[in-house]
């Protein structure tokens, strides 16, 4: 699938890494999850072709990080062409880790997508959700005014 590759372009664009494969969670304060690195391999990342990588020596301090909210749970999907995806974003999907429920996404992946752009978009959507704002909601809106709104009726009226 690639996630490996797309956590390093992460890294790369300035996020920071808690653990490639092994993640050690825990529930606190009520619906909290906390990720962690598990054992000896949270800051190490095995990238087919390379090997086993250290992102600390490589790019320093500044990329790694102990723990971290889990916020959200991407799961890449090999793309399915007889699979209908949402097209929207209109759905609130949920998973369950230790009883607290957390914000999930599939991603259908295919060659040439920005895996890694993608998941951070996911990211920053889901802030913007935390703060109140849903892209998809308003586009519904929006697209509901334009339909009700008297100057496409008399645009389809008169054409009819």
């Amino acid at each position: 699938m690639g996630k490996s590759e797309a956590a390093l372009a992460l890294v790369e664009r300035g996020h920071r890494l808690v653990a490639d494969d092994m993640v050690e969670i825990r529930r606190v304060s009520g619906n909290i999850l906390m990720g962690k690195g598990a054992g000896v391999s949270s800051h190490h990342m095995e990238i087919r072709g390379l090997g086993i990588i250290n992102i600390t020596h490589l790019f320093g301090v500044g990329a790694i990080r102990d723990t971290k909210q889990i916020q959200i749970v991407v799961q890449l999907e090999e793309w399915d062409s007889s699979k209908a995806y949402d097209r929207i974003g209109a759905e609130e999907n949920t998973i369950e880790i230790l009883e607290a429920k957390v914000p999930y996404l599939l991603i259908p992946v295919k060659p040439g997508r920005n895996i890694s752009i993608l998941i951070e978009t996911a990211a920053m959507n889901e802030r913007l959700k935390k703060m109140g704002y849903y892209s998809a909601k308003e586009f519904s809106r929006n697209v509901r005014r334009w339909l009700e709104s008297e100057s496409i009726r008399e645009r389809f009226v008169d054409e009819a």
